[in-house]
Order: structure tokens, then sequence, then C-alpha cells
């Protein structure tokens, strides 16, 4: 997969002593300058992420995900013995126009996505909370307003848990899940991860360092779990039956329906 193979350098020592750096230099020197002057942007910013970006974050929420890959994963259960029904079979082998090995490697596929989505995006979620317990960054809002220090180490209180970004973290997550399978509109895909990021901070809640190590966060966790569990089998099922989305949707329907 070639999008792929241009992600995996994220996951390099190079790539992260880089993000590090920069995470450092904007913590120190440029955080505050930027947030500061954020506020002097035309209030029609404030309005287009206050009211279109930000409730995207809602919807992409990963909780929602996670029930969504669960829920296929549960409607799956067992699924080599309910098509070993013959009738059942038959039905979506006329309905779809699959064979059995390719029905077979598609529900299997299709495990395999779930499983990835879902412990991407709960171990992603539980390593940034991690972060931010830790580090107890302060939110700008606070900083600004209420006197808090930048950092107030091992706190879990919601006003100083600003570092890594959550929301940023969760959305370049999914996006790199969504690249990873579907290959496609990588550039929008990107460009709306961004701009969730970037609502943080018109939302007063984070600084640019927060979306940089939110966002770093989110995109290598998903990397390293498909490179070392899921890359081979995944691949090895696309190249053999070229798998796309309206094969497994149709292969969904077809499964509810029986």
């Amino acid at each position: 997969m070639r999008n792929f193979n241009e992600l995996v350098f994220l996951t390099s020592y190079r790539f992260f002593f880089l993000i590090l750096m920069i995470v450092i230099i904007f913590f120190n020197f440029l955080d505050i300058i930027i947030f500061q002057y954020s506020r002097s942007f035309h209030g029609l910013f404030f309005i287009f992420f206050q009211e279109v970006i930000d409730p995207l974050s809602d919807v992409f929420d990963p909780l929602n995900l996670i029930l969504i890959c669960t829920l296929i994963l549960f409607i799956n259960i067992n699924i080599k013995r309910i098509i070993s029904n013959e009738n059942k079979l038959e039905v979506i082998k006329k309905n779809t126009q699959f064979s059995f090995k390719k029905i077979i490697s598609l529900f299997n596929f299709l495990s395999l996505v779930c499983k990835h989505f879902i412990l991407s995006l709960a171990l992603a979620g539980i390593l940034c909370n991690i972060f931010k317990y830790i580090l107890g960054v302060s939110r700008p809002k606070y900083f600004f307003l209420e006197g808090y220090s930048r950092i107030n180490f091992f706190n879990i209180e919601h006003k100083v848990s600003s570092f890594p970004s959550g929301h940023t973290q969760a959305a370049f997550t999914i996006a790199i899940l969504i690249i990873i399978y579907f290959n496609r509109y990588t550039l929008f895909i990107l460009v709306l991860a961004i701009l969730m990021g970037l609502s943080r901070i018109f939302m007063s809640m984070h600084f640019p360092s927060d979306l940089i190590a939110g966002a770093y966060l989110g995109s290598i966790v998903p990397i390293i779990l498909y490179n070392n569990f899921y890359r081979e089998e995944v691949e090895k099922i696309k190249k053999r039956y070229n798998v796309n989305f309206k094969d497994l949707f149709r292969l969904m329907y077809w499964r509810i329906f029986i």
C-alpha cells in the first residue's frame, strides 16, 4: 500500500526527536505568542471553527466508532458456523456473487479492520490521558484568566489537562486509519484533521504545542499497530480480492438480512 509506506517514517526515531524539539520550542517560545495572535483574527474564523468544525468532533467521537466496530464484531460472531447453513450461504452467494472463500476472507478482513480501529482509538486515547495526567499543562483560558501555572505535574483536574490535545489525537488517529484502509482522499482527510485540531485554539482549549503532540501521538499508534499486527493479513486479502467499500457494505447487508 503506497500511502502506508509513506506513513511509516512517522514512527522513526529521527522523526520522534524532530517532533520533540518542535514541541519544546513551541512550548517555551511560541505557544503564548501564537495563541494571543489568534485572538486578533476576524470573528468569522471563530464562528467557522465553533459552528462548523468543532461539531465534527462529536460526530467522529472515538467512542462512537468503537461502538460501531464492536457492533460489527458482535454481528459477525461465529460467522463460519452461521454460513455453514447451506440456505444462508446460498442467499449470500447469490446476492453478492462472491465465492465461499471470498465471503470468509471479507468477513475476516472486516474483523481485522474493526479490531484495529478499536485498539488504535482506545490505546491512543489512554496514552494521551496518561500524558495529560503526568504533565498537567494548563489550558489557555485558565492560564490567562485564573493564573494557573503552565505545568502542574500529576494533576487530574480538567483545567490542567491540555497536553496533548485529545481532540487532535482522536482526529489524527481516525484520519490515519481511514488513509490506511481506504487509500483515497488523503489530502482532504488530513486537512479536515488539521482543522479539527486548530479549532481547539480558537475554542481557547489548547496551545499549538498541544496540537502538535496530539497529532503525532494520534498518528503513530495506528501505524505501529498495523505494521506489527494487521498489515500482513490485511494486505494479503486486499491483494487477492481487491477489497472495496461496496463489497464490504453489500456483505454486511446480506449478513444482517439472513
